[in-house]
């Protein structure tokens, strides 16, 4: 089976964050190389999900998750449905790519008031359902539009890392720009940091475990400490399938829900 290169429910982050965000043409070379590894070969797939949230009281809150994607014509949808914990049931998140320098389309359906919703303007830098990550982190479209630079050599977690940085010049985004770590013999990121508005440390992003069977890179556990908070939301997927069909119709607003 082939394997996707990065986890399903941010299939649309790492695409978007990396595109078009380059000037330096080493940071280039290393950005391009990840987005490409994460496009190839793939088409469609479904993968189930684990979100747990720990906040700094040590209360945790765990989400299971069904993530939906198909690439067409060069654009990723994605469709989130929560499948547990009961009360967050049927909760379901639609992101839309638009194509160059144009934000994900995001529709949120809540079925306890039946209403749908547009995520759009400063409703971006909200939680997505609690967690450390922001509706505007799925999407990040504030650095298709930055520069970036190599800052050189680094390791995480003993592995050789390029560092690059992305500046987000968008005054509507929520971060002024953020750090990578590349692995560059896998082309993935092993951690990011992101920086607010007044240059300060809000989040960071650890790649815990890639999943290197079958000649893939998967990024099957990371998890986001929110420095502001406190709290840490970690993500890992349990059940992976590329083989599954997916009808188009699957990924519009009005199938939220159904």
């Amino acid at each position: 089976m082939r394997k996707l290169p990065t986890f399903l429910v941010l299939a649309a982050f790492l695409p978007a964050t990396l595109a078009h965000a380059a000037d330096d043409p080493a940071a280039r070379k290393l950005l391009d190389a990840v987005m490409n590894k994460n496009a190839a070969g793939f088409q469609a797939g479904q993968s189930k999900t684990a979100l747990t949230l720990r906040l700094a009281s040590g209360k945790e809150k765990t989400w299971l998750t069904l993530a939906r994607v198909v690439r067409k014509d060069g654009k990723m949808k994605s469709r989130i449905t929560f499948l547990q914990p009961a009360e967050d049931a049927g909760v379901e998140l639609l992101m839309l790519e638009q194509g160059k320098n144009q934000p994900a389309q995001q529709f949120l359906w809540l079925p306890k008031t039946r209403r749908l919703r547009r995520i759009g303007g400063s409703q971006r830098n909200s939680a997505f359902m609690d967690t450390d990550f922001s509706f505007g982190d799925l999407d990040s479209h504030g650095m298709q539009g930055g520069e970036s630079r190599k800052l050189g050599s680094e390791a995480v977690g003993g592995v050789p890392c390029a560092r690059v940085e992305v500046t987000t010049p968008d005054p509507d985004e929520a971060y002024s720009k953020v750090e990578l770590w590349i692995d560059e013999k896998l082309s993935v990121p092993r951690q990011m940091t992101f920086y607010g508005k007044d240059g300060k440390l809000q989040k960071t992003l650890i790649v815990d475990v890639v999943d290197t069977a079958d000649g893939g890179a998967t990024l099957k556990k990371f998890h986001m400490q929110n420095h502001v908070r406190g709290s840490t939301t970690t993500v890992e997927t349990r059940e992976m399938d590329t083989k599954v069909a997916l009808p188009d119709a699957a990924f519009s607003p009005e199938a939220l829900g159904q």
